[in-house]
């Protein structure tokens, strides 16, 4: 009788143990993306522009380690945010690892802008420096 309880109660202990394992193995071998940086030159901290004419900026990409080969380049967003308002995606551009890119964003209003990378399974997210555009 006693064996019987002991045959249960292991065989209760290694299904709870099948069922708990996968959940701690996926948890312990969470990749971590490598460190990227990301540059926006758009003239200086802050710029004015007149109304109708579009901002001018350069970007880059920065991702240490070693180099994936990439079929398909990684989204950067350029947002922008008007007062106390949340950061709000303005345009969108595909760029591979440690190369550069342009944007001419058409802006209507005065507004701080920036460049975002969200990241991927590989490489980290990274957010540019703040850029003030003045629209006179």
């Amino acid at each position: 009788m006693i064996t019987k309880i002991v045959r249960v109660f292991v065989a209760i202990a290694a299904a709870c143990g099948l069922l708990l394992s996968p959940a701690t193995a996926s948890a312990s071998s969470a990749v971590t993306g490598k460190p990227t940086t990301l540059e926006l030159d758009a003239g200086g901290p802050q710029i004015k522009i007149k109304k109708g004419n579009k901002v001018q900026i350069k970007g880059k990409l920065n991702a240490e380690g070693e180099m994936r080969e990439l079929t398909l380049g990684l989204d950067i967003f350029a947002q922008v945010k008007v007062g106390a308002s949340a950061w709000t995606d303005l345009y969108y551009r595909s760029c591979k690892p440690n190369s550069t890119f342009n944007m001419r964003l058409d802006l209507s209003a005065s507004a701080d802008l920036r460049l975002y990378f969200p990241g991927t399974s590989v490489y980290a997210s990274a957010t540019s420096n703040i850029v003030g555009v003045v629209v006179i």
